[in-house]
């Protein structure tokens, strides 16, 4: 009786040994995990820390670039971001390398986040949106399809044709492929240019391609198609027409106006008068220029003409 009791023991002692051994095993298996896990969100916090963004640095970086003193903007409002951490407002002189823009709004976001807003000092005809293709964010505009920067861009315009020749520039796409990984979003507009960036390196030569491309966009080569005229023809036989009088000589046919204003061409406006090759229909320059904003058909024929 007395063995079968100790024999009982004995394995009761043996399995409770175990026990222990195992979750002492257990125990340290998991305190080593956690340690790990520590060292490793410490790396990670320190390489965050490592990258995180100073306004004092951003400053002095453009300073060394451009030469700016702005001032520090108390309110900051952003748009998408919920957090800035500091905001400076810059009035650009004429005189001034970036004289392109008239003011410039530099932010901080999250300490990660470069965003970089300018107007322009002239507005201009033709708007952008470039977007990292890695980012989830949709848009309502109709995607254009551009070769090589579609491989790492998301871009969207309602000037495609027009796009499309400026980024025939291999230099301008040279220098949006070398930095695409630092940006999240160019948004080039008719009145202001805002970006969004992770380094100020990336911010400066971002900067320095818009203006490339704003010199495109303004370039003569990129205007409208329409010919400068230095004589009116008549609409109905073709014969030339004095701008001082109201109806032809030859067919007694209204004289021509402009086709978007409706307004009367003076022989002062010649400069400004401009014929489609379309349809040979005249309009004041600035005016087509303006109905090409809105609509990409000759206000005449309906023709298209998004590309001129």
């Amino acid at each position: 009786m007395w063995d079968l009791d100790q024999t009982i023991l004995g394995v009761i002692l043996a399995v409770v040994s175990v026990i222990v051994l195992v979750l002492f095993a257990l125990f340290y298996h998991f305190r080593y995990r956690r340690r790990k896990q520590l060292h490793y969100k410490d790396t990670v916090k320190k390489k965050f820390f490592k990258k995180s963004l100073s306004m004092k640095e951003i400053l002095s970086y453009f300073s060394n670039n451009w030469d700016l003193s702005g001032k520090l903007v108390e309110d900051v409002y952003t748009d998408r971001y919920e957090h800035a951490d500091e905001a400076y407002i810059f009035n650009i002189e004429e005189s001034h390398k970036l004289s392109s823009f008239s003011k410039i709004r530099l932010t901080v976001e999250d300490r990660k986040y470069i965003r970089f807003r300018a107007s322009w000092r002239e507005s201009i005809p033709y708007s952008i949106d470039i977007r990292a293709k890695k980012s989830n964010i949709e848009w309502y505009l109709l995607g254009i399809e551009i070769p090589v920067m579609s491989k790492v861009y998301r871009i969207f315009t309602q000037y495609p044709n027009i796009w499309k020749k400026i980024f025939k520039d291999n230099i301008i796409v040279d220098r949006f492929l070398d930095i695409h990984k630092d940006i999240v979003f160019i948004f080039i507009r008719e009145e202001y240019v805002e970006l969004l960036v992770l380094n100020e390196r990336v911010a400066i030569d971002l900067i320095s391609t818009v203006l490339l491309v704003e010199k495109a966009i303004r370039s003569p080569n990129l205007e409208t198609k329409a010919i400068r005229v230095e004589k009116l023809r008549c609409y109905n036989c073709g014969d030339f027409i004095d701008p001082t009088e109201e109806y032809c000589d030859k067919c007694n046919s209204p004289r021509p106006i402009c086709i978007v204003c409706h307004s009367d061409l003076r022989i002062a406006e010649k400069k400004e008068i401009v014929t489609l090759p379309c349809c040979g229909v005249y309009a004041h320059r600035s005016h087509l220029k303006i109905w090409l904003k809105i609509k990409s058909q000759c206000p005449n024929c309906q023709a298209d003409i998004s590309d001129w």
